[in-house]
């Protein structure tokens, strides 16, 4: 029986993170101290210009460490527009944007005040568009053990994906591995569950 293990949460997460789960049974650590500037609030996508990064605003305690489950999001700043359209700029052009966007979009609209939450809304929308069959569930206290990942950057360039595929924005530039997983969503429409699971099992 595969073990259990606490993987942090993240936004529109890299296709490494998404491997991760698909990799062995994983459950949100909700109550570790929070990590700033990590993907837990931000992610990569591909434009035109390169390498996009994306980062919800987020308002830290004062001098006081918070848990990631405390962590809200600054509301005062106009980020959910300027992700849509970043996103939409990105990827309007791509084969299955009209499938997913909409859905995606009003997600990343919608009024979450924790970033948790916001979080936990997208990876359900993410796993049913990839058909993955996976029971989110969230640490009741901290847990900790030397086979967790809590500290591995997913949004690391130098891992190996163990697949390519077609990007929109590549049909004359090199392949750039581990966006965030609507890069593969976007281009590979269902096909993106086979390409994750084959690079796994």
């Amino acid at each position: 029986m595969n073990k259990l293990h606490p993987l942090p949460t993240a936004y529109l997460p890299s296709i490494a993170y998404f491997q991760e789960f698909l990799s062995s049974k994983h459950y949100l650590e909700v109550n570790e101290s929070y990590v700033k500037q990590t993907f837990r609030n931000r992610c990569e996508i591909l434009t035109s210009n390169g390498i996009q990064q994306l980062s919800i605003p987020v308002v830290h305690g004062k001098g006081k460490k918070l848990k990631t489950k405390e962590i809200k999001i600054d509301c005062s700043t106009n980020w959910p527009t300027l992700h849509s359209r970043a996103i939409r700029t990105a990827y309007a052009s791509s084969p299955y944007f009209d499938d997913y966007f909409h859905e995606l979009n009003s997600i990343i609209n919608k009024n979450h005040q924790y970033l948790i939450d916001k979080n936990t809304d997208l990876l359900h929308f993410l796993f049913h568009s990839l058909d993955i069959r996976i029971n989110l569930t969230e640490t009741s206290d901290f847990v900790f053990n030397n086979e967790n990942n809590l500290s591995k950057n997913f949004l690391a360039r130098d891992i190996n994906i163990g697949f390519v595929y077609q990007q929109v924005i590549g049909f004359s530039n090199e392949f750039v591995s581990n966006l965030s997983i609507i890069d593969l969503l976007f281009n590979e429409g269902p096909m993106a569950r086979k390409r994750l699971v084959c690079s796994y099992f």
